[in-house]
Parts: structure tokens; sequence; C-alpha cells
């Protein structure tokens, strides 16, 4: 996506630096980061607000695709996690118990997982896409969690 930069801002160390700090704290936080960003101040605070629409209509966008990604195919059916779950059960005899997971989904490029506590998970939209991947995560994040 390309936001509207003036041309001071693209190489804006004070801007870059805020970039990343962002960055570095969606995956570690279980509350909805993307807000933060709004209420910026300074550099990238004034480039976020600027591009709101922008940066809305990017983040529509992605709750669309990951809506798609819930709904069923026609002539496919998608794994489910219950499924995957009594087939891990099957294979290593441990029985998962009962659980309550926030998956929130990051855009980063890459399939990417990472637990954020026991019941909080962020998860790229590119690993969500492949739903064996992502339902493989989570089983053994289960696994690995109760363990």
């Amino acid at each position: 996506m390309a936001l509207a930069l003036l041309p001071e801002e693209r190489d804006d160390p004070v801007i870059a630096g805020q970039w990343r700090a962002w960055w570095e704290r969606v995956p570690a936080s279980p509350t909805h980061e993307s807000r933060i960003a709004l209420d910026l101040d300074g550099p990238l605070g004034t480039v976020i607000h600027r591009n709101s629409t922008t940066l809305l209509a990017w983040s529509s966008a992605r709750k669309r695709d990951l809506a798609q990604l819930s709904r069923p195919t026609a002539g496919h059916r998608r794994p489910l996690l219950a499924d995957a779950i009594r087939d891990h059960s099957r294979r290593t005899g441990f029985r998962v118990a009962e659980f309550h997971l926030t998956v929130t989904a990051i855009p980063a490029g890459v399939a990417w997982f990472q637990p954020i506590d026991g019941d909080v998970i962020a998860a790229s939209i590119e690993l969500i896409r492949d739903r064996s991947a992502h339902t493989a995560a989570i089983v053994d994040h289960l696994g690995r969690r109760q363990g």
C-alpha cells in the first residue's frame, strides 16, 4: 500500500524508529495495537492521520480477506480445528483440555505464528490462508501449552 509521504518524511529516522517500535509491540500485546497508531503524536502520527482513509481501506480489505477465509468453498471442506485436535489425541494419546483462544491476524507478509500468552495468539494473514498449516500451528501450541 502506498502512503502519501512528503519528501522530507521518506528518510526521516524518527518516523522509521516509531514505525519499528510499533511493529515490535504488535506481537507482544494481547490488545489491538492498531488503535495505538491512530493515537500517535509526532511525525508518524502526522503520516498516519494524513493517510487514515487509505489505511482504513487497506484494513477493511484485510478484514474481508479473513472473512472469506472462514467461509467454506464449493467442493472443498476446510480442515476443522476440532478434527485436528481429535487426530492429534489419537496419534499421541494426549488429550487436549478445554481451551479458549484469541487469534489476532497480523499483516506480516510471511507465514508467521506467535503465541503471546496461553490464550492469545498472533498469526499472519498468510499463515491463516494456509488453513492446514494454521490448524497444525494451533494444535502444536495447545500441546506445548498443556505439556
